[in-house]
Protein backbone atom coordinates (compact mmCIF):
# COMPACT_ATOMS: atom_id res chain seq x y z
CA UNK A 1 0.00 0.00 0.00
CA UNK A 2 1.26 3.72 -0.50
CA UNK A 3 1.03 5.75 2.35
CA UNK A 4 1.38 9.50 3.28
CA UNK A 5 4.92 9.60 3.49
CA UNK A 6 6.10 6.37 2.18
CA UNK A 7 4.89 3.14 1.57
CA UNK A 8 3.32 1.37 4.45
CA UNK A 9 1.17 -2.01 4.87
CA UNK A 10 -2.08 -3.34 5.40
CA UNK A 11 -2.57 -6.39 4.62
CA UNK A 12 -1.09 -9.12 2.67
CA UNK A 13 -4.21 -10.28 1.76
CA UNK A 14 -5.71 -7.15 0.39
CA UNK A 15 -3.56 -6.21 -2.23
CA UNK A 16 -6.24 -4.97 -4.41
CA UNK A 17 -7.57 -1.88 -2.35
CA UNK A 18 -6.75 1.49 -4.05
CA UNK A 19 -3.57 3.05 -2.86
CA UNK A 20 -3.88 6.77 -1.40
CA UNK A 21 -2.68 8.01 -4.85
CA UNK A 22 -4.90 5.95 -6.87
CA UNK A 23 -8.08 6.97 -5.25
CA UNK A 24 -6.67 11.00 -5.49
CA UNK A 25 -6.65 10.19 -9.40
CA UNK A 26 -10.22 8.97 -9.37
CA UNK A 27 -11.57 11.65 -7.30
CA UNK A 28 -9.44 14.33 -9.71
CA UNK A 29 -10.57 12.48 -13.08
CA UNK A 30 -13.06 10.17 -12.84
CA UNK A 31 -15.92 11.66 -10.44
CA UNK A 32 -18.21 12.92 -12.96
CA UNK A 33 -18.90 9.57 -14.85
CA UNK A 34 -19.35 5.81 -14.41
CA UNK A 35 -15.97 4.24 -13.25
CA UNK A 36 -17.56 0.69 -11.79
CA UNK A 37 -19.58 -1.74 -13.22
CA UNK A 38 -21.39 -4.90 -11.40
CA UNK A 39 -21.86 -7.26 -13.99
CA UNK A 40 -24.41 -9.16 -11.41
CA UNK A 41 -26.50 -6.30 -11.77
CA UNK A 42 -25.71 -4.65 -15.15
CA UNK A 43 -25.39 -1.41 -13.83
CA UNK A 44 -22.81 1.14 -14.26
CA UNK A 45 -22.04 3.03 -11.41
CA UNK A 46 -20.79 6.88 -11.03
CA UNK A 47 -17.89 6.96 -7.68
CA UNK A 48 -20.40 9.10 -5.59
CA UNK A 49 -22.52 6.45 -6.63
CA UNK A 50 -20.60 3.58 -4.84
CA UNK A 51 -21.12 2.31 -1.36
CA UNK A 52 -17.34 2.46 0.26
CA UNK A 53 -16.53 -0.44 3.11
CA UNK A 54 -14.40 1.62 5.31
CA UNK A 55 -14.51 -0.44 8.27
CA UNK A 56 -12.65 -3.09 5.79
CA UNK A 57 -9.81 -2.04 3.13
CA UNK A 58 -11.78 0.91 1.26
CA UNK A 59 -13.17 -1.47 -1.19
CA UNK A 60 -15.22 -0.32 -3.51
CA UNK A 61 -18.86 -2.11 -3.25
CA UNK A 62 -21.94 -2.10 -5.54
CA UNK A 63 -24.81 0.14 -4.03
CA UNK A 64 -27.69 -2.94 -5.00
CA UNK A 65 -25.84 -6.34 -4.29
CA UNK A 66 -22.87 -5.21 -2.08
CA UNK A 67 -20.29 -7.01 -4.65
CA UNK A 68 -16.95 -5.70 -4.69
CA UNK A 69 -16.14 -3.47 -7.49
CA UNK A 70 -12.80 -2.47 -6.41
CA UNK A 71 -11.04 -4.33 -9.72
CA UNK A 72 -13.49 -2.35 -12.00
CA UNK A 73 -13.13 0.82 -10.13
CA UNK A 74 -9.37 0.34 -10.83
CA UNK A 75 -9.96 -1.47 -14.16
CA UNK A 76 -11.65 1.97 -15.03
CA UNK A 77 -9.23 4.27 -13.81
CA UNK A 78 -6.22 2.62 -15.86
CA UNK A 79 -8.03 2.96 -18.99
CA UNK A 80 -10.01 6.11 -18.63
CA UNK A 81 -9.05 8.72 -21.23
CA UNK A 82 -9.37 11.67 -18.58
CA UNK A 83 -5.92 10.41 -17.13
CA UNK A 84 -2.97 12.09 -18.44
CA UNK A 85 -0.68 9.26 -20.29
CA UNK A 86 2.48 10.32 -18.24
CA UNK A 87 0.54 10.09 -14.88
CA UNK A 88 -1.37 6.73 -16.17
CA UNK A 89 2.48 5.48 -16.91
CA UNK A 90 3.52 6.36 -13.59
CA UNK A 91 0.47 5.16 -11.77
CA UNK A 92 1.30 1.73 -13.38
CA UNK A 93 4.83 1.41 -12.35
CA UNK A 94 4.28 2.11 -8.58
CA UNK A 95 1.08 -0.27 -8.66
CA UNK A 96 3.47 -3.01 -10.60
CA UNK A 97 6.37 -2.26 -8.33
CA UNK A 98 4.09 -2.54 -4.81
CA UNK A 99 2.44 -5.50 -6.04
CA UNK A 100 6.17 -6.96 -6.45
CA UNK A 101 6.93 -6.21 -2.33
CA UNK A 102 3.76 -7.72 -1.12
CA UNK A 103 4.58 -11.06 -3.12
CA UNK A 104 7.94 -10.87 -2.04
CA UNK A 105 7.60 -9.96 1.25
CA UNK A 106 8.37 -13.11 2.84
CA UNK A 107 12.10 -12.27 1.59
CA UNK A 108 14.72 -11.06 4.19
CA UNK A 109 17.75 -9.12 3.63
CA UNK A 110 19.26 -6.93 0.52
CA UNK A 111 16.84 -8.76 -1.71
CA UNK A 112 13.71 -6.95 0.54
CA UNK A 113 15.95 -4.24 0.32
CA UNK A 114 16.10 -3.22 -2.95
CA UNK A 115 12.25 -3.95 -3.56
CA UNK A 116 11.68 -1.75 -1.11
CA UNK A 117 13.68 0.92 -2.44
CA UNK A 118 12.28 0.35 -6.00
CA UNK A 119 8.78 0.61 -4.48
CA UNK A 120 9.49 4.39 -2.99
CA UNK A 121 11.25 5.21 -5.94
CA UNK A 122 8.48 4.63 -8.30
CA UNK A 123 5.59 6.60 -5.60
CA UNK A 124 8.07 9.20 -5.49
CA UNK A 125 8.04 9.67 -8.71
CA UNK A 126 4.28 8.94 -9.93
CA UNK A 127 3.96 12.06 -6.71
CA UNK A 128 5.79 13.92 -8.81
CA UNK A 129 4.08 13.61 -12.25
CA UNK A 130 1.07 14.40 -10.49
CA UNK A 131 2.61 17.50 -9.03
CA UNK A 132 3.44 18.23 -12.25
CA UNK A 133 0.55 17.94 -14.32
CA UNK A 134 -1.48 21.16 -14.93
CA UNK A 135 -4.59 19.47 -15.35
CA UNK A 136 -4.77 18.37 -11.96
CA UNK A 137 -6.48 21.42 -11.70
CA UNK A 138 -10.04 21.37 -12.40
CA UNK A 139 -11.08 22.24 -15.84
CA UNK A 140 -14.20 23.69 -16.98
CA UNK A 141 -16.13 21.61 -19.39
CA UNK A 142 -18.09 23.68 -22.17
CA UNK A 143 -21.62 22.51 -23.20
CA UNK A 144 -22.16 22.32 -26.95
CA UNK A 145 -25.52 20.37 -28.57
CA UNK A 146 -25.66 18.07 -25.24
CA UNK A 147 -22.20 17.04 -25.33
CA UNK A 148 -19.45 17.98 -22.28
CA UNK A 149 -16.12 19.19 -23.72
CA UNK A 150 -13.00 19.57 -21.41
CA UNK A 151 -9.95 20.60 -23.01
CA UNK A 152 -6.55 18.78 -22.11
CA UNK A 153 -4.01 19.66 -24.42
CA UNK A 154 -0.71 18.29 -23.48
CA UNK A 155 3.16 19.37 -23.56
CA UNK A 156 5.35 17.92 -25.85
CA UNK A 157 9.19 17.51 -25.75
CA UNK A 158 8.85 20.38 -22.90
CA UNK A 159 8.44 23.19 -25.78
CA UNK A 160 5.02 22.67 -27.60
CA UNK A 161 1.78 21.54 -26.77
CA UNK A 162 -0.80 18.80 -28.74
CA UNK A 163 -4.54 19.65 -28.57
CA UNK A 164 -6.40 17.05 -26.94
CA UNK A 165 -10.18 17.44 -26.01
CA UNK A 166 -12.11 15.04 -23.88
CA UNK A 167 -15.90 14.73 -25.30
CA UNK A 168 -18.43 13.30 -23.01
CA UNK A 169 -22.64 12.65 -24.10
CA UNK A 170 -24.02 13.83 -21.09
CA UNK A 171 -27.38 11.61 -21.98
CA UNK A 172 -25.65 8.42 -22.64
CA UNK A 173 -22.67 8.97 -20.68
CA UNK A 174 -20.13 8.15 -23.80
CA UNK A 175 -16.73 9.32 -23.48
CA UNK A 176 -14.31 9.96 -26.37
CA UNK A 177 -10.90 11.91 -26.76
CA UNK A 178 -9.95 13.76 -29.58
CA UNK A 179 -6.09 14.28 -30.49
CA UNK A 180 -4.72 16.56 -33.27
CA UNK A 181 -1.20 15.31 -33.58
CA UNK A 182 -0.57 17.19 -36.29
CA UNK A 183 -0.99 20.39 -34.73
CA UNK A 184 1.06 21.88 -31.90
CA UNK A 185 1.11 25.50 -30.73
CA UNK A 186 3.20 27.43 -28.33
CA UNK A 187 0.82 27.56 -25.26
CA UNK A 188 -1.45 25.19 -23.51
CA UNK A 189 -4.41 28.26 -24.23
CA UNK A 190 -4.02 27.99 -27.98
CA UNK A 191 -3.84 24.40 -28.18
CA UNK A 192 -6.98 24.69 -25.66
CA UNK A 193 -8.88 26.92 -28.11
CA UNK A 194 -8.04 24.73 -31.01
CA UNK A 195 -9.10 21.28 -29.43
CA UNK A 196 -12.45 22.58 -27.98
CA UNK A 197 -13.58 24.18 -31.68
CA UNK A 198 -11.81 20.75 -33.22
CA UNK A 199 -14.52 18.76 -30.73
CA UNK A 200 -17.28 21.14 -31.53
CA UNK A 201 -16.48 20.28 -35.28
CA UNK A 202 -16.68 16.72 -34.75
CA UNK A 203 -20.15 17.23 -32.70
CA UNK A 204 -20.90 18.76 -35.51
CA UNK A 205 -20.70 16.68 -38.44
CA UNK A 206 -20.33 13.39 -36.48
CA UNK A 207 -22.01 13.44 -32.98
CA UNK A 208 -25.21 10.50 -33.52
CA UNK A 209 -22.13 8.61 -34.74
CA UNK A 210 -20.37 9.02 -31.75
CA UNK A 211 -23.14 8.81 -29.48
Amino acid sequence: MFGPGRLSHLDCQQPRVLSAEERALLFTYCRDHPVGNCIACAGDFKLSELALDVLGFLRYLCPRCRRDLTDSVRAHLYGCAMLPMEVRRRAQVARETARSLVKQSSQRGGAADVLMREAESALAALREAMRQTPILRRVSAIEHQGWQITPHSYEVDGARWCPKALMRNVARESLHTQVALARMFDTKQDADAYAVEMAKRLIDNHGQALA
